[in-house]
């Protein structure tokens, strides 16, 4: 049986959630009602990941899907 896997451009990642959207869809996994997401109870494959790193005003967020 093949094994499939995803490819994400890290440098052009701006935290959208549509390769999470895309995996939820590819593998038929409900998105949740917002009563679900509320609760944290929502399915994720993969999910990006917000880091923030530093001190105002020098601040940087890397995108971690």
């Amino acid at each position: 049986m093949p094994r499939w896997g995803m490819v994400i451009d890290l440098d052009k990642c701006v935290g959208c959630q549509a390769c999470t959207t895309a995996c939820k869809n590819e593998n038929n996994v409900p998105h949740g009602s917002p009563e679900e997401q509320r609760l944290r109870r929502d399915i994720y494959w993969n999910k990006v990941i917000a880091v923030t790193n530093g001190k105002y005003p020098r601040v940087n967020t890397e995108l971690i899907p």
